[in-house]
């Protein structure tokens, strides 16, 4: 008899029916429009044969992430909402009963409220699926694996809230505590890794940011469930991290005293831990705000200290619930100064971070490119023309990294152009990578090293697909000239394709690490249409010879490209900040217009030399607005370096002169 008292209370179940069954009921409600009544809907519907899900999971997807990370939170805070109010709390804790049993109770309830609408839901799908033949819908094992997956997923979420229930004296904030610690893991990766790139020189935080962190938090992973299997590494520790939580929580509220209602924290020492963290986070999410819309050191550690300070000055409000609060600043001068010794640490760099370059004989494949953007890293594709294996590109790579290294290049703060930067990828015999990724200040004196590897016959087919395909797999090549005119061919021979593949392929061949990096001629755009219904993209400029030469010899030439004769006249003007810091080209155009020395080309050879030798970005010594006869469409391009012609120059030196 007094085990049934014990582990059994009438009344508690009755109070737990009345405060808490009503979230049961609409998860179930909600479950039930999500999947059942869709799948009706999509069975009774004419012309349904084209509806097609990638599980059940993508079926009304947003209803059903919400129920995932909201029912679970709920169940938690109202389940022990007790703990949160005197009275309730006074009422449960009379009862006949240990706090150990009280915590099964509520365990077990919250369990039963989510799982019994997910297995009722479950088998209205499997009624469907048996009396109905909807096997291109859903099968008997998407039916289980979304039943455990959800469940899972709810179960992770559910042992978190009740667990942020035990350290807190108040339901609001218990909520809200609850999505902070979920999404907690990924906020502090991706802070911690967006500022680290200050202190340690190489360290790609692009390349860790780009990588998949929904793992990594459940919140994330709801919002991709479609991609969750139930048999996975991923359920796995989600299954174990429920029951290290839910163990936590009792331990915990054995131990909670009971005047702690409408505390913030029940437990003295989790204060600290609340206050230094807010801090610390604010600190890093400021310090990354100046980074990104700045890029100045002294905004950057100005946005450290505001942060900082901030954090440490809202944590005391949320702990002493009031603003008007006395800040102890002892706390944040040590806080402070463990910050600077933890940042000492890691300049110092204990590791060897900085300078550690794989062994030539470790090294499987090297990837190398300008930012960790455009590094491929799909596992369901092959990746092996995206890396260099040739022993030369492996030694010529090191040796770039390690003059990087001796240079003693740091990271540029708040670099920008990713035109100066080298990203390296070594993929390493035991399977592991390193990654480094520097932007450079002297770009320029590495020009030899790195043009010996892009200029290599490797990377340039690593770089151009068309290198990688015969003439025989293209099925159409269309032209489509530059600039405001319209103007385009279509070739289908199969001779012509052929020679137009050849002169391309052996265009790409000869390019020069300069021509490979800067596009001067913007003469037409050119699709190439593969038999695979794939398509290659390539933009015709002055650095393709082969393939001018050819197109003139058939007479297309001037229907295929941007020719003088498209042109009414170009404005050219020395380039300043008002030109840099315009927003559109007809803006850029007034500017040109404006300027007083500016230069007016209307001559058909002078106007031909402009279009061989402009550049499509605005960053040249000289802006020059392109004026055309059919339109009243401006293009901007600029003039740099070698490629500004003699007459542009001639004009500007006598005029300053």
């Amino acid at each position: 008899m007094s085990s049934r008292i014990t582990w059994f209370n009438r009344e508690l179940i009755i109070y737990i029916f009345r405060s808490t069954g009503w979230i049961g009921f609409l998860y179930l409600v909600g479950l039930i429009f999500a999947l059942p009544l869709k799948m009706l809907a999509i069975i009774l519907k004419e012309n349904n044969e084209y509806v097609e899900f990638e599980n059940l999971f993508s079926c009304q997807q947003m209803i059903q992430f919400v129920l995932v990370i909201v029912i679970p939170v709920l169940l938690a805070i109202f389940l022990f909402r007790f703990l949160q109010m005197k009275q309730a709390s006074d009422f449960i804790h009379s009862l006949p009963i240990t706090r150990r049993s009280i915590y099964v109770h509520m365990i077990g309830t919250g369990i039963g409220f989510m799982g019994l609408p997910i297995l009722l839901t479950g088998s209205i799908l499997i009624l469907f699926h048996s009396a109905i033949d909807i096997e291109r819908l859903y099968t008997m094992t998407d039916i289980w694996s979304w039943m455990g997956t959800t469940f899972i997923l709810e179960a992770l979420i559910f042992s978190v809230a009740v667990l942020i229930g035990m350290v807190t004296g108040l339901s609001a904030f218990q909520g809200l505590l609850t999505y902070i610690f979920l999404a907690l893991p990924v906020g502090l990766f991706v802070l911690f890794t967006a500022n680290v790139k200050f202190l340690i020189a190489g360290f790609s935080a692009d390349y860790y940011l780009s990588a998949n962190m929904n793992g990594i938090s459940p919140l994330l992973a709801a919002t991709e469930m479609e991609k969750l299997t139930f048999f996975s590494i991923n359920t796995l520790i989600y299954s174990i991290l429920t029951f290290l939580f839910l163990i936590s929580s009792l331990f915990l509220y054995e131990r909670r005293k009971l005047e702690h209602v409408t505390q913030a924290f029940a437990y003295p020492k989790i204060k600290p831990l609340f206050k230094f963290g807010l801090t610390l986070c604010l600190m890093l999410f400021t310090g990354l705000y100046f980074s990104e819309t700045t890029g100045e050191p002294g905004w950057i550690f100005f946005g450290y200290t505001v942060g900082s300070l901030f954090g440490y000055y809202l944590g005391e409000i949320v702990l002493q619930k009031t603003w008007r609060i006395r800040v102890n600043l002892k706390g944040y001068v040590a806080f402070i100064v463990a910050i600077i010794v933890l940042a000492l640490i890691i300049k110092i760099d204990p590791l060897q971070y900085k300078s550690k370059i794989p062994d030539e004989k470790m090294i499987s494949q090297i990837y190398i490119g300008n930012s960790p953007l455009f590094f491929e890293d799909d596992e369901t594709s092959d990746n092996a023309s995206n890396y260099l294996k040739e022993k030369e590109n492996i030694e010529a790579i090191r040796l770039l990294h390690q003059e990087i290294i001796e240079k003693g290049k740091k990271v540029s703060i708040g670099e920008l152009n990713d035109g100066q930067s080298v990203f390296l990828m070594y993929e390493l015999n035991n399977g592991k990578r390193l990654a480094r990724e520097y932007h450079l200040q002297n770009y320029d004196s590495y020009m030899p090293l790195l043009a010996k590897i892009y200029e290599s016959n490797e990377y340039k087919k690593m770089v151009n697909e068309l290198l990688n395909v015969s003439d025989e797999d293209v099925s159409k090549i269309k032209i489509t000239a530059s600039g405001q005119v319209d103007k385009s061919i279509t070739i289908t021979d199969g001779q012509q394709l052929e020679a137009a593949v050849q002169a391309l392929s052996e265009d790409l061949n000869n390019q020069s690490f300069a021509q490979m990096t800067s596009s001067f001629g913007d003469y037409a755009s050119i699709d190439i249409l593969l038999n695979n219904n794939k398509s290659i993209y390539m933009n015709w400029d002055s650095s393709y010879t082969q393939f001018s030469k050819w197109l003139e010899s058939t007479g297309q030439s001037e229907k295929a490209r941007l020719m003088a004769d498209d042109i009414s006249y170009i404005l050219v003007a020395k380039t300043d900040s008002k030109i840099y810091h315009s927003n559109s080209e007809s803006e850029l155009a007034q500017q040109i217009e404006q300027q007083p020395n500016r230069l007016k080309i209307k001559t058909a050879s002078e106007i031909g030399t402009a279009i061989d030798n402009a550049q499509i970005d605005w960053g040249g010594e000289y802006s020059a607005a392109f004026y055309y006869k059919e339109s009243r469409d401006v293009d901007i391009k600029s003039f740099s370096g070698e490629h500004v012609p003699g007459f542009i120059l001639d004009h500007f030196n006598v005029n300053m002169s």
